[in-house]
């Protein structure tokens, strides 16, 4: 790895803000489930902002659609992030996840160790997958297609009155 970048990571990694922020993951399993959500939600909006970025760039894109492209994978940024958030935030609720922790884990007994890690757990993972699977892969689709076509359309009238 490259030294300064090394040396500035260790010095992150080894701050009182982030030791501090692991022993409150470590403390509190909700916290370290919505660290996580918020994790990977940031990382698919970089994505989506490097994607617009990089189609504006492209110089293989006709330059009467970059604006479309870009204004398409902007627009499904924002609703991938805002579903993966209130889905994954709504799978975290505490009474959710008791109700299916209570059918999952009903061999275990509720006020054991045992029960509340495999609860933590499970919480931590369902959270995840359904944020990411669940939101990303069915839910948006659904909601960003009709946006699509709305776009398009709108694309299309412009251009068609700018002829």
């Amino acid at each position: 790895m490259i030294k300064p970048v090394e040396s500035g990571l260790r010095k992150f990694a080894n701050s009182p803000f982030v030791k501090k922020h692991i022993d409150k993951c470590i403390e509190n399993p909700q916290f370290l489930t919505k660290t996580l959500l918020v994790t990977s939600i940031s990382k698919d909006v970089f994505a989506y902002a490097l994607r617009v970025h990089n189609t504006l760039k492209n110089d293989e894109i006709p330059e009467d659609k970059k604006s479309f492209v870009a204004k398409m994978d902007a627009s499904t940024g924002i609703v991938t992030a805002i579903v993966q958030m209130s889905t994954g935030l709504a799978l975290a609720n505490k009474k959710i996840q008791g109700a299916i922790c209570s059918r999952l884990f009903s061999t275990l007994d509720k006020n054991s160790k045992k029960f509340k890690q495999a609860s933590a757990g499970f919480a931590t993972v369902s959270t995840l997958v359904g944020a990411t699977l669940f939101a990303k892969r069915i839910i948006v689709p659904l909601i960003s297609s009709p946006i699509a076509g709305y776009l398009e359309n709108k694309h299309n009238q412009k251009q068609n009155s700018n002829l």
